[in-house]
């Protein structure tokens, strides 16, 4: 296959040059675009009609196009996605429902809760020790954060004691966010 290739292009080369071998391939581009070239007008047109299709079905159906909102309603936007404050115990309740899940022993937590002045979101920090295998607290940490997306994990720290063994001693920090009371 490439013996004939290399035929044809001394052949092609010796009668009409290197520049007209490339002047030919050139005009079978140009040749090829300009055949393509009412395929593309035609699905633009049809893009287009479509465009105009849908404008006037949201415009009959009365959707209102948003208007750019100011930077305090964005805020008051952002603000109200996070639950308020009374659901704190019910997701406390979903902490320790994922740790027996995964059979995670939590005797004890550390609780925190601030709130800064003038400020329309408080956090919640609750820190956990830990004693077990790494899947484990890998599932249980994945498993909260999943469940309860305005929650962050704030801090994990894994030691083992003896290398020999799978269980570690970890201790994990989980920040709630809400909505301050109104």
């Amino acid at each position: 296959m490439n013996q004939i290739a290399l035929r044809l292009w001394r052949r092609a080369t010796r009668r009409i040059g290197a520049t007209g071998v490339v002047a030919i391939a050139l005009m079978a581009v140009a040749l090829t675009v300009g055949v393509s070239i009412p395929g593309f007008a035609r699905h633009s047109d049809e893009l287009r009609a479509m465009l105009v299709s849908r404008a006037d079905e949201i415009s009959r159906k009365g959707q209102a196009v948003r208007r750019p909102m100011s930077s305090s309603e964005q805020v008051g936007e952002f603000v109200s996605t996070f639950p308020e404050i009374t659901h704190n115990a019910d997701d406390l309740e979903q902490v320790f429902a994922a740790a027996r899940r995964y059979n995670v022993n939590l005797p004890k937590g550390e609780y925190v809760l601030k709130a800064e002045p003038n400020t329309p979101l408080v956090s919640f920090t609750a820190t956990f020790p830990v004693r077990n295998e790494y899947g484990a607290i890998k599932a249980f940490t994945a498993d909260v954060l999943t469940t309860l997306p305005h929650v962050s994990m704030d801090d994990l720290r894994l030691a083992r004691n003896d290398a020999g063994t799978g269980v570690l001693d970890a201790v994990i920090r989980f920040t709630f966010v809400y909505r301050s009371p109104s």
